[in-house]
């Protein structure tokens, strides 16, 4: 990692699945998720273990676990689908 990236101090780390914000800690297996708009311009949903540079990426999410990152990814299909509705005039 290049000299001049910022660290973010673990105790500024909070999960971001619903109702959660636990911190997060030295030895914890997170994982990071985001978002972008896809190859078909359609938006897509990424997930990768923790890593510190994608964690540091803006846009990036910190999730602490499998329940927190599957609640994350229901919580994005669904606002995709309440969208297109919207499109459509639903």
């Amino acid at each position: 990692m290049p000299d001049n990236v910022l660290m973010i101090p673990s105790e500024f780390l909070r999960c971001a699945g619903p109702n959660c914000g636990v911190q997060k800690g030295s030895s914890d297996r997170w994982w990071v998720m985001w978002s972008s708009i896809g190859e078909y311009d359609v938006p897509e949903m990424h997930l990768s273990p923790w890593d510190e540079r994608l964690a540091l990426r803006e846009g990036t999410i910190h999730v602490c676990g499998e329940g927190c990152a599957q609640k994350l990814q229901s919580q994005f299909m669904g606002n995709i689908l309440q969208k297109r509705g919207r499109a459509n005039g639903a």
